[in-house]
Formats: structure tokens, sequence, C-alpha cells
């Protein structure tokens, strides 16, 4: 989407005053003038509640009629021409009403449109935004603005610039005359409101610059100790470094760590839990040996305020036992996963008719004591910030999950959660199509925010919309249904699922789909797409990220078990990939990529073979690995790889036993192609054992159970 070009500000319906005469006023009747902006940065800009009193003019002198001349024309009289100054005190407010109303119209319709995105709606978001734009463009020209006014409307042009154009250097251009204004005038609320803008819009261009400049802003209000801006510079700050990546960077954790100290000296408990979740965050995207140890601890730390209330916050509550969840998960304690659930899902429960977390809301409030200092440095001109309250406390405002997004993120840890079970094939499947479904229907409640933060909110959704249809899809593959394989993808493409690891996991989920209805030299090509490649160092190409390495590996993988197709096979190819991976394998922090591996290696045939140890460690690891991560479907290709690859053609108890818990194994993972394998080998087991019925029988199992696959590959 392309938003509004700064050029068209000069096109808007309102025009520019000409230097020759002044502007015709409108009437007064049309429209009221109410003058309430909405605050600071683009969700909440300052509204301009401040009413322009004209200017006293001097009162206009008595006609009086001149005896030496007599009148042309009794009781004609010449009327009295407006003054410039005038006439623009009584459009000022106009021009606001006018500019606030087109606003206050954008973005009441952006949810919706960010969702539709078509053509007439994003042009008429366009208008209205170009149309308020040109009213405060001209406003800002009035030369009888009071400063503090001039300062706030400085602000809340720039916002507008900043979220909706790409005119960056003339919302900085405004910014610095409102700062101006500011110190000048002692504003020094407004002042810090326009500095915060500030360092948004400059990060935009510079990002170093940036961080540099808010370092300076928080060095100051340490001076000041203005602690209030001090949070809200610090939290910027990490908020940034979130964006350009370096979220997990000692300069990032060092930023949150001092946002803790202050809180905690302070006791103000609940910026302290979220400085500490923050930090656990940024620990858990990492690949450090040492991530989880640093997770728990910052878990620790958050967990131990839990009977403090004003630690209590229901977004903080919510975030704290994801954050728990999340950990354990990637750690495959899939036990201790299903008991952390279980505590989720109480606070979900428990939270879901509170009146402390609305569903129209994005925003946490966090609890800072007020003090003396302080006062002159909040108003409800920073309440996009610092938001005053009641009593002796006013409030940092963040951005969070909205309660509909963070139930949707629920059901896809409760999916995950699910998969491991193993109690109901399919259970994981529903979850996630249910948490599709909740992020496809409208809100509730309709949130009045700008274009740009809708386009946010709706792009993540988005992406957990495709993440919840891509782990569908691989649930689908493992039970050999296709066809839904086939629709998930066409669900996806049909979403245009973001650039990035989503669209990453799309391909190879349709090399899995190319692969699993016999395409082999389809799935081949996807699976040495140049997005799969690693470079010299062993890591992906494209994005160096964990979970393209890990695609990335497993697209190996694949390779490998195709190229044991006598058409496709190819010995040199096969040992410079086994090759690659052995070092990113073997000591791999992940215990399932270690498992695959050791499956893969155990069951193919290379040139020279492997001798009988090698495939043995290799089983024993697959089977051990199978087992910790409690993966039903890695354990029945293992027991089924070991049964043939140790008892082929061996007579004896251990190697009919080794065929039963290889076919049991296998309808427990619910895999067709699989139990069709699976009933194969016991047939030849109980044949070459002498026991020909049972040999026919489980002959005539797999037979079906083949066809079966066969027939689901037909999509």
């Amino acid at each position: 989407m392309q938003f509004v070009d700064p050029s068209f500000l000069q096109q808007t319906v309102i025009p520019r005053p000409l230097s020759v005469a002044p502007p015709a006023s409108q009437p007064a009747s049309t429209m009221s003038p109410r003058v309430s902006l909405d605050t600071i940065s683009a969700t909440n800009s300052p509204r301009l509640d401040d009413k322009q009193t004209p200017p006293q003019t001097a009162p206009a002198k008595p006609h009086v009629k001149d005896s030496r001349r007599p009148s042309s024309g009794t009781g004609v009289t010449k009327s009295p021409v407006p003054s410039h100054s005038s006439t623009h005190a009584e459009t000022l407010p106009l021009l606001l009403c006018v500019a606030e109303d087109c606003f206050a119209k954008a973005n009441a319709a952006a949810q919706r449109v960010a969702r539709s995105m078509s053509a007439d709606e994003v042009n008429e978001h366009h208008k209205l935004v170009a149309t308020g734009l040109g009213c405060l463009e001209m406003a800002m020209m009035n030369k009888s603005l009071s400063p503090r006014l001039e300062a706030r409307l400085c602000m809340r042009y720039a916002s507008i610039l900043v979220e909706e154009t790409t005119n960056l250097m003339e919302a900085e251009t405004a910014l610095t005359r409102g700062i101006a204004v500011c110190e000048k005038h002692r504003f020094t609320d407004l002042k810090y409101s326009s500095l915060f803008l500030l360092m948004k819009t400059l990060f935009q261009r510079n990002q170093k610059a940036a961080f540099r400049a808010i370092d300076t802003h928080i060095a100051d209000c340490t001076t000041y100790q203005h602690i209030h801006w001090v949070y809200a510079f610090r939290f910027l700050k990490a908020s940034l470094h979130l964006q350009s990546g370096t979220a997990a960077d000692h300069n990032a954790l060092d930023n949150l760590r001092r946002i803790a100290a202050i809180a905690n000296q302070r006791e103000e408990k609940a910026v302290f839990v979220m400085a500490t979740l923050l930090e656990g965050l940024a620990h858990l995207g990492t690949t450090k040996e040492d991530w989880a140890t640093r997770v728990q601890t910052c878990i620790a730390q958050a967990s131990k305020l839990q009977l403090d209330d004003s630690a209590h916050l229901p977004q903080i509550d919510v975030l704290l036992l994801l954050l728990d969840l999340a950990c354990s998960l990637r750690q495959k304690s899939h036990q201790i996963s299903g008991q952390k659930l279980s505590a989720l899902q109480g606070k979900m429960e428990e939270l879901n008719h509170s009146p402390d977390w609305v569903s129209h809301s994005n925003e946490v409030l966090l609890p800072i004591r007020r003090t003396q200092i302080t006062q002159q440095t909040i108003s409800n001109d920073t309440r996009a910030i610092l938001r005053p309250g009641e009593g002796a406390v006013d409030y940092l405002v963040l951005s969070a999950l909205g309660k509909q997004e963070s139930y949707a993120l629920v059901y896809v840890f409760q999916g995950i959660v699910a998969l491991y079970k193993a109690t109901t094939l399919g259970r994981s499947s529903a979850i996630w199509s249910e948490a599709a479904r909740l992020l496809e229907e409208p809100k509730p409640f309709s949130t009045i925010q700008p274009l740009p933060e809708a386009l946010k909110q709706a792009g993540w959704a988005k992406e957990l919309y495709c993440y919840a249809h891509i782990l569908v899809g691989l649930q689908a593959a493992t039970l050999c249904d296709w066809a839904k394989v086939k629709m998930c993808l066409q669900l996806i493409e049909k979403a245009q699922a973001p650039a990035g690891f989503l669209d990453l996991m799309t391909l190879y989920l349709s090399g899995v789909l190319h692969q699993g209805t016999a395409d082999l030299p389809g799935a081949l090509r996807i699976w040495t797409d140049p997005r799969f490649q690693m470079d010299s160092n062993q890591n992906p190409k494209t994005n160096p990220s964990q979970i393209e390495s890990e695609l990335s590996i497993l697209a190996a993988l694949n390779r490998l078990w195709i190229m044991q197709e006598p058409n496709l096979r190819d010995d040199a190819e096969t040992a410079d990939v086994m090759e690659m991976l052995r070092p990113l394998c073997e000591d791999n922090p992940d215990q399932e990529i270690r498992t695959a591996y050791n499956l893969v290696l155990a069951s193919i045939t290379i040139d020279p073979p492997l001798s009988i140890n090698q495939v043995k460690r290799h089983i024993q690891n697959s089977l051990a690995g199978a087992q910790q991560t409690t993966n039903t479907h890695f354990l029945s290709i293992a027991l089924n790889i070991m049964r043939f690859r140790l008892f082929e053609n061996v007579v004896g108890d251990q190697a009919l036993k080794s065929a039963r818990a290889g076919s049991a194994q296998a309808k427990k993972s619910g895999n067709l192609l699989w139990m069709s394998v699976a009933d194969g080998m016991l047939s030849q087991s109980h044949e070459v054992q002498g026991a020909f019925a049972e040999a026919h029988a489980n002959r005539e199992s797999g037979i079906r159970l083949a066809n079966e696959a066969l027939m689901k590959t037909k999509v």
C-alpha cells in the first residue's frame, strides 16, 4: 500500500490563503467549532482542546457626518472591511474542527480498511487525511496562535505526517518549530512529547543517530529527576532495538536492566516486572547455550512479586505465563508444558470477563508514583505516553496484545502441547483451526486508531493466521491427508503471507506436499531452492535465524531420502550433503533435529555403506531422542527402521517383537504409509517363522492401507 504522497497536500479541498486577501469565512452555524484533537503519537495524538480567543481590536470610531460635504445618498454607509487578523481568528476554530473531523472519520474506519484494503476505501482514507493535513497546515500559518496551541498544533501535524506519509523531513521541521516554542515558554510536557515523537521520526531515517539522541535525552531527564520520562525514553529505546533486530544485544539488555533497577529502587513493581519479562523475551529468541537459564532467571524475578497487588495487571500476568510456557516448549519439556498450559488456561478463563482487561483496548497502563517534580511534565497532552492518573499515581502507556489476539495465541500454544500427547489424532489441527477462525472474526469493538497502526495489527493477525494453517498442514501431512495440506496452502496463498520465515515455511510445506504425493522431481526442485541453501559458514544465505537454519537442515535431510530413489540417485551429491549436515546436526541444541538426522542416516544406503555399528548407533540415538521428546511419529519411524535394518529375514522372537512393536507404534502415529510398511514387514516376519495365516492377514492389511494412502495422493 502506498500512503499519502505529501505533495498531494497541495491539492486539498482547503485552499491556501492568498497573499492578496484572506479566505472567506464560512457560516459558523454549519459546524460547531469543536476543537478536540486526540494526543501525541499517531495512535493518540493530542487534540487541540484550547479555544482560540480572537485578538482584541480597537473599538471603531463613531461615524461623524461632515457638515462641509453634503451626503450624496441619505442613509447609505460603506461596510467596514474586516481586518486580516480578525478573519484568521474566526477561521482557525473551523479549520481545526474540519481537520479533526477528517482524522476521526479516517481512524474510525481504519480497522475495516486494513482488513479489506480495497482501492476505493484506501483512496477515501487518503483524501480524508490529506484534507485534515491541509487544514492543519493552514492553521499553522496563523500569526495570532497562542504559544501552547502552536506547540500542540506542530506536534499534531507532525504525528500525522509521520504515521500517514513518508514526508519525514517536513515532520522534523514542524517538531523543531514546536520544540523551540516549548523551550521559550517552558512547556516541559509538550517538549518531552515532541522529543519523543522526534526520536521515532529520526529512527526511520538514521537509526544510530536516533539511539545517540535518545541517550542524550535520558541523561537530561535523569539530571532534572524527571523519572517518568526516563522510563518513557528507555522503553522507546527498547522498542526501537526490537524493530532493528538487536533486542538481544548487550546495549538493549543493559537498557532493560536499568529500567528494572530504577523501578526496583522506587518500588514501582509493575514497571519492574514488565522490564524483566521483556528481557526474558529477548533471551528466548537467541541461540546462546545458556538461553534457558537466562529466561528462567527473568521469570523467577518477575514471579517473586506474585503476591504484590501493584504488580498484577492482566496483560502482565498473561505475558509471564506465555513466556514460561514458550520456554518449556523450546526445551521440549512437553510434560511440564502441559502443566504450564493448564495454568495459562486458568488465568485466561479468570480474565475472560474481567473489567480490568477490556476487549477494545490494546494498551497496558503501568502505574508510577507521582512526585512534585513530575507534575509539570505530565498533562493531558502527554496521555499517549504518560497518562495523568487519579490519586498519587500516573501511568506509563505501552502497547500490548489485545484480548482477542491473546486468546488466538494461547490456542496456538495449546495445539503444540496437544500434538505431543497423541491421545486423539488430529486434535491439534482442530485447535489451530479455532485460532485461525478467531483471528478472522471481526472484533466486537471497533478501536479508533490510525490506518498504519491498524495495518500493523492486521499484519500480526495475518502472520499468526498463516502460521496456524502451516501447523495444520504439517500435521495433516503426517496423517497423509494431502487434500487438507493443499487446502492449507491455498488459504495461505489467499491470505498473502508476509515475506520472511512464514514465506519459507510455506515453501517447506509445499515441498512436503510434492514429496508426499510422489512428485519427487518437483520436491527436489523445492529442496534445492536458493532460500534453503547454506553459505560457507553453514548458515542460510537469506537470513541466518534459527528457524531458517532448521528449515534448511530439514530440506537437506529430505533431499537425502529422495536421492535413494534409483532414478534420482546421486552418490556424490549425497556424500556432499552428508558432509555439510554432520557439523550442523550432531551437536545441534534441538533434540528433534538430532533425532531426524539419526533417522535419515540409519535408513539410507550410501557408497561406501555405513558399518553395522554405525547403523546401530544411529538407531539407538533416534530411539532415545524420540522417547525424550515424546514424538510418536519419530518413534514409529525409528522402530520400523530398526526392524528393517537389524531383523530382516531373521528368525526368532526378537525379530517378531520388533516387527510387532513397529506395527503397533505406526498405528498410534496414524500415518497410513508407515502403517502399510509396518504391516508388510510384520507379514514377512510371520512368514519366515512359518505363521502363514498371520502373514497373509498382515499382508492384506498392508495392501489395503497402501491403496488407501495412494488414493489420498490424488489431489
